[in-house]
């Protein structure tokens, strides 16, 4: 069984290195071409090296951490209003069908429109960062709980009454384990969306992180660091949904997808 696994895993990685070889493939082939101009695409290893370098000395690595100083704390707090508000959808049908109309008003408005409004109301502070990322990463997280909740086997409730296991202690002991599974996979599409909010409000405001990092770069014609940067953007959203499915099949064992793994 061991050796299966282990021919599995192989399997998998040689296909994600190959689709990476792929990529970089024809990256090299249209600046070969010369479809795009050579100086606006650097070569893949000079994007590489100067992300290194600029990691090394220290100011792309401001800029990374800045962001996700401003990332991490948003995030959270979705996860903790997304949550709260999945679960009184779901077990509240009175208070769903009053505000159903209001979230599928606000729900399809993007986030980037709210800037100015965001700007002209919270000013350009951490706080008017955090309201946007917020607002943005929230909606993934409420629907996924709502339809977690909304899933919960009858039964295992009906056995919760049956020990006199209601009210909070149902939604404790009951709801929340058996709805972690769809908020682990709501807060994984919310991180990346939240990334994306943060990067675009350092760029449109000059907030400090990556946002801003490849915003002056661009107005000063540094065309490597900023390619650099969004090389290390992608390489963070990477590593994060990477931690956060392997933290995913550590804690959450009974999870169907980790079951079929």
């Amino acid at each position: 069984m061991s050796g299966v696994l282990r021919h599995k895993s192989v399997v998998k990685y040689a296909r994600a290195l190959g689709g990476f070889g792929i990529c970089i493939l024809c990256w090299e082939i249209v600046r070969a071409l010369q479809l795009i101009d050579p100086r606006d695409l650097p070569s893949v290893v000079t994007i590489v090296r100067t992300a290194i370098t600029e990691l090394a000395d220290g100011p792309l690595l401001l800029a990374v951490m800045s962001s996700l100083a401003a990332w991490a704390p948003g995030l959270l707090l979705a996860v903790v209003i997304g949550t709260a508000v999945g679960i009184a959808l779901a077990l509240l049908p009175t208070l769903e069908i009053a505000t159903r109309p209001i979230l599928e008003f606000l729900r399809p408005i993007p986030s980037v429109a709210l800037i100015p409004i965001a700007l002209l109301t919270l000013g350009i502070g951490i706080e008017m960062q955090l309201t946007m990322i917020v607002f943005a990463s929230v909606w993934p997280i409420v629907f996924s709980v709502k339809a977690g909740v909304e899933a919960v086997d009858p039964r295992f409730q009906e056995t919760g009454r049956i020990f006199g296991v209601t009210g909070g202690a149902g939604i404790r002991r009951i709801i929340i384990p058996s709805v972690l599974p769809a908020l682990s996979t709501g807060i994984r599409t919310a991180s990346a969306i939240a990334l994306v909010l943060t990067i675009t409000v350092e760029m449109l405001t000059g907030r400090p992180g990556i946002g801003r990092y490849i915003d002056e770069a661009r107005l000063n014609g540094l065309v490597a660091q900023m390619w650099a940067a969004i090389f290390m953007t992608g390489v963070v959203g990477y590593l994060v949904n990477a931690v956060m499915l392997a933290a995913e099949r550590r804690l959450l064992p009974w999870s169907a997808d980790n079951r079929d793994n």
